[in-house]
């Protein structure tokens, strides 16, 4: 299955896919019209002329499944295939709007110009000619899902499509992945092209500061490793990739908010294929004599090891090993001995009913491999619940709601295999879910995040709303009491039933918006009078705090909205007097 994490490698695909899915959805809105008539249906059209514009929906159709749950075809040769004339449009509007430029301006976008020109050339993008995805239920809960690149069979030699990998081959890296593999790819990767495609456009585009900007990069680069960056891309072997391993054995605690969530102890590989020693000699010498750094020499190992004491928890050993014509950069040494170990013949990945699962039918051959197996999911979407659940400020309720959007959330597993065919590239994946029930993934992580920003600023704002009628009903209560006072010689009222009927008649005001429900919501201080100090509280909201606010009314009748920190509380007093004036809204 073509999953979130799988395309991501590839960028150019993911965005043709939800091309799309747009395009699809725009044309599903008009067939849900429906018209009644007392008319004889109209005679049937004569069949439709074949386009005079060729397409490549033929080629892309032979490529993928039909009668399944998801069917997309897109022809792009007649926008993408035009794409570098577009760039010398939209190069003769900018330039002709700035007549006034100085001259050297025009020339850097001159350059600039004719730069993105050259690499949209070269990079192959306009020879995709039409783009092709389907899903297929082969059984209950496991699907075969296809996206089809196409191009005619005479191009495709642009480095969209060398990059990868030419020749289909037998995917050497799934013998590296141990039984407890949850995450891994590998795959041909030409870094040396691509570095060389780009030094070839700086020095073609004539900004003198980008090829500084280029050699500096290279110098401060054998700075730091002291090897030359061409003798790094002449040491390797175009192939790379990295595999995940979930140690279900131990485990390892990571905070989330005011507790902790234990998950089984990730382990990560970096493989690299290189045709000589170059870069482990280098590591090898800058580490030198260190006495913390523990070296392995055996006939087809060599491997350094740096000990970390202060994580014992995480079982930390950094380690850089070279065999068989690979490079490995690792969290362990243990992992590196595995991987050797499921190379010579132990059971991996490969042996479990798992990868019999995902992998059955499809291609033997291809040029990288993708995988996430279902204990991955399962980790990863239960971290993902408790992170978005437990996000600081969220109540309650909108952590179970978080906690829910995540809970029924299908744990996706799926194994893909991109290969390059003489006409494109063809992905073929196999896993728990279809394409269209993919994009349930897409609205719930999206309708989560949502969910978690929005419902506390909701909240917040009901809040503040529910403050404002609080200090609202203070400040009347507070003026009644004031007119009680003129009454009665300047002595404020007994109790504030003392308010009613004369001066007050509508007892809802005595409740707080804090606190519905609740009779009373407002402490009183009684036996003030009109002469004491300004700033004295006589009205109190007492639910208030439990928001972390205070609302007070003055004997001056003013009020405000004070803040008081988490789980305070307040009892008034005649005697009490806030530090600073208090402000009226």
């Amino acid at each position: 299955m073509v999953t979130l994490s799988s395309l991501r490698k590839y960028p150019l695909i993911r965005l043709g896919l939800l091309g799309l899915l747009g395009v699809s959805l725009f044309a599903l809105g008009g067939c849900g019209k429906m018209e009644t008539s007392t008319q004889a249906p109209s005679p049937a059209a004569p069949p439709a002329e074949k386009s005079a514009i060729p397409n490549s929906f033929d080629a892309v159709a032979a490529q993928l499944d039909t009668g399944g749950e998801f069917y997309l075809y897109l022809s792009t040769a007649q926008w993408l295939g035009k794409l570098s004339q577009g760039i010398d449009t939209l190069h003769g509007i900018v330039l002709s709007g700035s007549a006034s430029q100085s001259a050297p301006g025009r020339e850097q976008a001159e350059n600039a110009f004719a730069v993105i020109k050259d690499i949209i050339q070269k990079s192959g993008i306009e020879d995709v000619t039409g783009v092709g995805a389907s899903s297929f239920a082969i059984s209950p809960g496991l699907y075969r899902n296809k996206i089809f690149v196409h191009h005619n069979p005479d191009k495709g030699s642009g480095i969209f499509w060398t990059m990868y990998g030419k020749e289909p081959h037998p995917l050497a890296g799934l013998d590296l992945l141990p039984a407890d593999t949850a995450a891994a790819g590998y795959g041909d990767c030409d870094l040396a092209q691509l570095i060389d495609f780009l030094r070839q456009e700086v020095d073609a585009s004539g900004i003198p500061e980008a090829k500084q900007a280029v050699d500096k990069w290279q110098a401060q680069f054998a700075g730091v490793s002291g090897l030359k960056l061409d003798d790094v891309l002449g040491s390797l072997n175009g192939s790379m990739g990295m595999v995940l391993t979930l140690d279900a054995t131990s485990t390892i605690s990571v905070p989330i908010k005011n507790r902790s969530e234990t998950i089984p102890t990730p382990r990560l590989a970096l493989v690299i294929a290189v045709k000589n020693d170059l870069i482990f000699k280098q590591v090898d010498k800058m580490a030198g004599s260190n006495p913390g750094i523990i070296k392995v020499d055996e006939p087809d190992l060599r491997m350094r090891t740096m000990r970390i004491p202060a994580l014992p928890a995480l079982n930390l050993r950094p380690t850089v090993a070279q065999w068989n014509g690979y490079l490995v950069i690792a969290t362990d040494d243990k992992l590196i001995r595995e991987m050797i170990a499921v190379q010579k013949g132990a059971p991996g990945f490969t042996s479990t009913p798992e990868y019999a699962t995902l992998s059955a039918g499809l291609p033997e051959k291809g040029n990288r491999f993708g995988l996430t197996t279902e204990r991955f999911a399962e980790s990863l979407t239960k971290f993902q619940g408790e992170m978005f659940a437990n996000q600081p400020g969220a109540t309650q309720v909108q952590a179970a709601l978080l906690q829910r959007l995540f809970s029924n959330q299908k744990n996706v597993h799926t194994f893909c295999i991109s290969t390059h065919l003489p006409d494109g590239w063809l992905l073929v994946s196999q896993g728990s879910q279809g394409s269209s029930q993919l994009l349930a993934p897409l609205v719930i992580a999206p309708a989560a995040i949502i969910a978690g920003v929005t419902i506390p600023a909701i909240s917040g704002a009901h809040q503040k709303t529910a403050e404002a009628k609080s200090l609202s009903n203070a400040k009347q209560l507070c003026l009644a009491c004031k007119n009680y006072a003129i009454d009665n010689g300047g002595n404020f009222p007994p109790s504030l039933d003392a308010l009613f009927p004369t001066y007050l008649t509508n007892r809802s005001v005595l409740a707080s918006p804090l606190m519905p429900g609740q009779p009373l919501g407002y402490a009183y201080t009684p036996g003030l009078k009109v002469t004491d100090a300004a700033n004295t509280v006589i009205i109190e909201d007492t639910f208030a705090p439990l928001k972390h606010v205070r609302i007070v009314a003055y004997v001056d009748g003013s009020a405000c909205i004070l803040g008081t920190p988490a789980g305070a509380t307040f009892s008034p007093s005649p005697s009490e007097n806030p530090p600073s004036p208090p402000v009226t809204p």
